[in-house]
């Protein structure tokens, strides 16, 4: 087992275990890929303030999420294709977070299905969703959420288009895999990557195939897909999934986050995080949240 000291030493073990076509999934973006980028070079320009004797005994990073109990105020980002990266991956990954004490938030899009992730974990998650336009998937996805305990809907806002993935094209990654002699030749390299694969039975996107109306099969999933994001998405439509979720709701997009627990209606404890470093996100927004005095900003 090597010694591992930082987030490269791992990102180097995953890209030497990993078929390329599901490393380069992850580890890329849409189009110029300048917020993938980003999302790493905001963080060199973040400084922190060094003050000197201070009492640093029983210091402890724990605190709470929207009402939950953490070990620190992180959790796991929702990432589609995880059970391809790894056998089960959403699976190993809510494990982890669970030991750890911080949130997993389960992609729509992942391999292993809600249930999958309940039946195998002890804790609550978060689940994410994105606006799709078939409301009765919707209300199925939020109900099937709420039957397997999850403490909180994430709702994706900013991806009513779906950016071209030039890796993707590429790589031939779509549903179903276009496989290539490279791409086939790349797999047989990864050994313990594939004999994990045909350990297990979750192979496809879990909480989509033979949940969504005449989803089926790969084929189908491809069609359904390509109609089912609502580009006409609006604080209205964030109404309707509100009246279909009655939990914490959080509203995720790149550079801001929304979390949101009371009545849609008088928007009580509705709170924007920001997340981003970008200085001009953050006049940018706060434009806006200076005419709605119910809104409470935080900048993280």
């Amino acid at each position: 087992m090597p010694v591992i000291t930082n987030i490269n030493d791992l990102k180097r073990i995953y890209e030497r275990r990993t078929p390329r076509m599901f490393y380069d999934y992850c580890e890329s973006g849409s189009w110029t890929e300048q917020t993938f980028r980003e999302n790493t070079s905001d963080f060199d320009k973040l400084y922190l303030r060094q003050r000197v004797a201070i009492d640093m005994a029983g210091r402890s990073t724990a605190t709470q999420m929207i009402g939950q109990d953490v070990s620190m105020p992180v959790a796991l980002a929702p990432v589609g294709l995880t059970g391809m990266q790894n056998a089960d991956g959403e699976i190993k990954a809510a494990r982890a977070a669970e030991k750890f004490g911080v949130p997993f938030t389960l992609s729509t899009m992942s391999i292993c299905s809600i249930e999958d992730v309940a039946e195998n974990t002890e804790k609550p998650f978060w689940m994410q969703v994105y606006t799709l336009k078939d409301d009765d998937f919707m209300q199925r996805l939020f109900d099937r959420a709420k039957a397997a305990n999850c403490s909180a809907a994430v709702i994706t806002v900013d991806l009513q288009l779906l950016g071209q993935r030039h890796k993707d094209l590429k790589n031939g990654l779509s549903a179903p895999p276009k496989l290539t002699v490279k791409s086939v030749a790349n797999m047989m390299t990864k050994v313990q990557w594939g004999l994990g694969m045909l350990g297990t039975k979750r192979r496809f996107f879990g909480n989509i195939v033979g949940h969504a109306k005449g989803v089926e099969d790969a084929s189908s999933l491809t069609t359904w897909t390509s109609e089912a994001f609502d580009q006409s998405l609006d604080w209205d439509r964030i109404r309707a999934f509100r009246k279909m979720w009655d939990g914490p709701l959080i509203v995720f997009a790149v550079n801001l986050i929304f979390i949101y627990c009371g009545s849609f209606g008088v928007m009580q404890r509705f709170e924007i995080i920001f997340y981003s470093l970008n200085i001009k996100s953050r006049n940018h927004y706060r434009v806006g949240v200076h005419r709605t005095r119910e809104l409470r900003v935080v900048y993280v």
